[in-house]
């Protein structure tokens, strides 16, 4: 399957798969003089510490490296691709899903494709293609905040000057917004919910015929909001006058605040009264009742799933049917769990340094016989030491982590090779250790495998084959070796010289 290829550097994957071709022909014809004869796990790679190497990881796919994590080349059995000069540039290829991502000097500049859309931005800079195919079709390129132009769905043109004038489509969840001399004038439209505004935000108008909504503001002196069957909202000389009607199925009755001194809403369904109103307020009602006293100092609400109290910054609680949320010292120490179909999400943060997340099986029907349950995912961030992640018999841990937010793809790709000073991947039974970007490798394939290096001093490796089983190790990468195999033992000097020193077992 052919992948489109992002439209924004079209020259940077040649670029970067050229990139290595001269270091490769070289190591081509030296890896017959500075490895023994290669066991059948080892047939494709070669190690030369952080210069060069190329080996298969625990997940079966291929990684070349060059001069540590500077270039990389990686290859997946699905097809998927990976080109790597960082920090400068990074490309990966999907054919399954027929996508493509560029990074360049990451977040500077980014473009994707998926099928035939194409979406890139370089700083503030954006565009959108709809189809690569056709270039008469839907696209936006926008450098917000100043200009905007593109091609909507119907086939028009629209540009837009900020902040002489113009028509922006698709923006800021608005179908179209026009303005001239912005914020002296401007409209804009979501379906048939139109806005006039002159002055913006002082004064202006809305409505919506099919929704029999209509807002209109002389801000801050006098404003009303209207939907019909629902609400009836108005301002006089805001925030100082507010009142509201309300005609909602299960919620009739009015309110009014006088702020700051004081504020009442009686409703049907409950009733609130505010005293120097944020600061004060009293709920109580059929599905809730609030207490703020004051806020955000004292919160509490109990009602509809709800169950919240905050003895704000100190300690808080909130619970939201299953997802329990609690703080401590706001906002340093912060505790989550949530429980959903199958499984339980626990989490820890201690901000900015410390999160760890864990993911059980659910354990809703057990006892307290049963065994503890079972973790399926787990997390740990300790910034800037290290990270850890484990997802069922997959796990990765890596020292030292400089990003402190979540883990992030992009980040991944382009920056976190960089400070990866010792990185442990493993796999079920297969676990690769590498140090320094290879000065030191460690490499298990469950009892079959095993490699070790520390460059350029001494390797070693050990291989259980189905039909003989392999020891060698190296000196200084062939200066001086021993290989056995099978019955066959030789040994290796400087580098070209290999003698036998071991006789063949008879058939």
């Amino acid at each position: 399957m052919e992948l489109s290829t992002p439209q924004m550097f079209p020259g940077g994957l040649r670029f970067a798969r050229l990139l290595p071709a001269l270091l490769l022909a070289l190591v081509m014809a030296s890896s017959a003089m500075a490895e023994p004869a290669e066991p059948s796990r080892r047939r494709s790679g070669f190690d030369f510490g952080p210069f060069i190497s190329r080996h298969q990881d625990v997940n079966g796919d291929w990684r070349l490296k060059i001069l540590g994590p500077l270039y990389e080349q990686a290859e997946s059995g699905d097809g998927m691709r990976l080109d790597a000069v960082r920090p400068l540039y990074s490309t990966v290829e999907d054919p399954t899903r027929d996508r493509a991502l560029t990074d360049v000097v990451w977040p500077l500049a980014t473009s994707r494709t998926v099928r035939d859309e194409n979406q890139w931005r370089y700083l503030f800079f954006f565009g959108f293609n709809h189809t690569t195919n056709d270039p008469g079709q839907r696209y936006r390129t926008w450098l917000i905040p100043f200009y905007f132009q593109g091609r909507d769905a119907e086939g028009k043109t629209y540009r837009a000057l900020f902040p002489v004038g113009g028509t922006i489509k698709d923006f800021v969840g608005r179908d179209e917004i026009s303005f001239v001399l912005f914020p002296l004038y401007s409209t804009s439209a979501l379906n048939d919910l139109s806005t006039v505004n002159v002055l913006w935000p002082f004064i202006s108008r809305t409505r919506s015929e099919r929704d029999h909504i209509y807002r209109a503001r002389v801000f801050p002196f006098y404003g009303v909001n209207r939907h019909r069957d629902k609400f009836d909202k108005r301002f006089i000389l805001w925030p100082i006058y507010t009142e509201v009607h309300y005609q909602y199925p299960k919620g009739h009755g009015k309110g009014h605040m006088v702020f700051p001194l004081y504020g009442r809403l009686d409703l049907d369904t409950e009733k609130t009264w505010w005293v120097v109103p944020p600061l004060v307020r009293f709920t109580r009602g059929e599905n809730m009742n609030i207490t703020y006293a004051p806020w955000p100092f004292y919160q509490r609400r109990v009602g509809a799933g709800i169950d919240q109290r905050y003895l704000w910054p100190l300690w808080g609680k909130k619970v939201i049917d299953d997802l329990d949320t609690r703080f401590y010292l706001w906002p340093i120490f912060w505790t989550e769990r949530d429980r959903r179909p199958g499984q339980t999400v626990e989490r820890v943060l201690v901000v900015p340094f410390f999160s760890h997340t864990a993911v059980r099986a659910d354990t809703s029907g057990a006892t307290a016989a049963d065994a503890p349950p079972e973790v399926l995912a787990r997390r740990h961030k300790f910034w800037p030491l290290y990270s850890y992640r484990r997802v069922e018999e997959a796990s990765h841990l890596r020292l030292v982590e400089l990003w402190p937010f979540a883990d992030t793809p992009s980040v991944e790709r382009n920056w976190a090779p960089l400070w990866s000073l010792y990185t442990r991947s493993a796999r079920g039974a297969d676990v690769d250790h590498e140090a320094l970007w290879g000065v030191f490798r460690h490499q298990r394939r469950g009892d079959d495998y095993r490699y070790v290096s520390l460059f350029p001093l001494v390797d070693v490796t050990r291989e259980e084959a189905a039909s003989e089983s392999v020891r060698s190790w190296n000196l200084l990468k062939g200066l001086v070796g021993y290989e056995r195999k099978g019955s066959r033992k030789s040994i290796r000097l400087l580098y070209f010289v290999r003698i036998g020193i071991g006789k063949e077992s008879p058939p």
